[in-house]
Parts: structure tokens; sequence; C-alpha cells
């Protein structure tokens, strides 16, 4: 009669329980965007999507971001927003003459007719804002609870820009007692 090594039970437990733990960490939920949320010189109150009952997806024209500039004596002719939703980036940009805590509510088609994943998007954030005086400012991304951190358990990197892309380094902000400055 062949001999069972004693190890043979632990090693047996040891791989059922690596896929046990393997099995629960991808089965976490994706950190949901917390709001209000300071992106920048922006705030964004809410950003939300609509579902098509019919087809069990995106509305069209339903992601809507209702947001405000909140840097007194600054208006902003442009802001570009990086969504997330269900994996998908998408980059929206909004223009127009932006004043001082104007609420501003706009609605886009950029995921229309996508799969439906729920009314809330992972990420929802600034990455350019520019400013009437032609200051152009790339936010960081502070994660969705605004900390710079993601929930325990999750295996969702914070989502990031590419070295050298919109949103990839932080740059200050000038105040509107600071003397303009020219950013790289």
């Amino acid at each position: 009669m062949p001999q069972r090594s004693p190890i043979a039970p632990y090693a047996f437990a040891l791989a059922t329980a690596a896929l046990a733990v393997s099995a629960a960490a991808t089965a976490q939920p994706l950190p949901t965007q917390k709001f209000p949320y300071k992106s920048g010189p922006v705030t964004i109150t809410s950003c939300t999507l609509n579902e098509d009952k019919s087809n069990s997806t995106v509305t069209a024209n339903s992601l809507r971001i209702n947001f405000f500039p909140n840097e007194q004596a600054r208006t902003l002719t442009s802001v570009t927003f990086r969504v997330r939703y269900a994996g998908t980036p998408v980059t929206v940009t909004d223009t127009g003459t932006f004043a001082y805590n104007a609420p501003i509510t706009h609605q886009f088609n950029q995921l229309g007719g996508h799969a439906w994943a729920g009314a809330s998007p992972e990420v929802c954030r600034v990455v350019t804002a520019t400013f009437a005086d032609g200051q152009v400012v790339n936010p960081r991304y502070d994660g969705p609870d605004g900390m710079r951190t993601v929930p325990a358990g999750s295996q969702v990197a914070p989502d990031t820009a590419p070295s050298g892309a919109p949103g990839a380094t932080s740059v200050p902000v000038a105040t509107p007692s600071a003397a303009p400055t020219t950013m790289p």
C-alpha cells in the first residue's frame, strides 16, 4: 500500500482557502463615487444615468452631471469630466461661461445604449478645467471618497491617467488673491 504524505491534507486545505479568498476578492463591488465631490475648481453635486427599461440599457442623453464652480471671482469656460461606468471610461466636455457658485446641470449621450449597470458611475471627476483668463488646471483624482483611497478588499485601482495626460499630475489652483501664473 502506498504511503500517503502527511502534508497532502494541509496542501489541499491551503489551496482551497486560497481559492475561496480569491473568489471573495473578485466579488467585491466597484467603489462608487461619493457626492458632493470637490474636483479641482469644481464641486460635482451628482452624476447619474437613467435606465431604458425596455432593453436594460442606459437611456440616450441621460448622463447627467450637476456641478458648480467653487472659486470665487473666477469664471470657467470649459470643464472636461472623466466618467467611468461599468468599467468603461468616457470623457465629456462642457463649454460655456460658468460663474462662481452658479449651479450647472448638463446631460450627455456618451453612454447612451451602454448595458445598464446601475444609476451611478464608479468615477465622475474633472480632468481639465479652463478659466476665462486661459489658466488650465488638471486636478488629480483623489479616489471615490475624496481621500485618494480605494475601499479595503477591493482590487480596483483608482481611475488614473497616463503620464502627460490630463489629470495625470496635480497642478495648483491659484486663489483669487494670487497673481496669475503660467501653468506647464
